[in-house]
């Protein structure tokens, strides 16, 4: 069951208690919440970082592609050149 922070405050107005075990109780419920964001906020940061490694693998393989491509280029430029050389000797 989820509740809004306005609810559980409204509940606890109307339980008949002492001012201040209702604040120790709001102030339970403070604690609660700041323990469970940071475990939300760790398990961002988790997760923030493997995405930023993957992210990271996949940038290095396409600089990898990227040389490759380059490389494959320089070769066929290079032997389009041989090619055109010797045709043209032989004429």
């Amino acid at each position: 069951m989820i509740m809004n922070i306005s609810e559980v405050s409204d509940g606890i107005e109307k339980i008949s208690l002492p001012s201040d075990q209702k604040k120790a109780i709001l102030q339970l419920i403070d604690a609660k919440i700041n323990n469970d964001m940071k475990e939300v906020i760790a398990e961002i940061k988790r997760l923030e970082s493997k995405t930023e490694a993957k992210f990271q693998i996949v940038n290095d393989k396409l600089i990898n592609v990227s040389n490759e491509i380059k490389t494959v280029y320089w070769v066929v430029g290079i032997a389009m050149s041989v090619i055109l050389f010797v045709v043209a000797v032989k004429k």
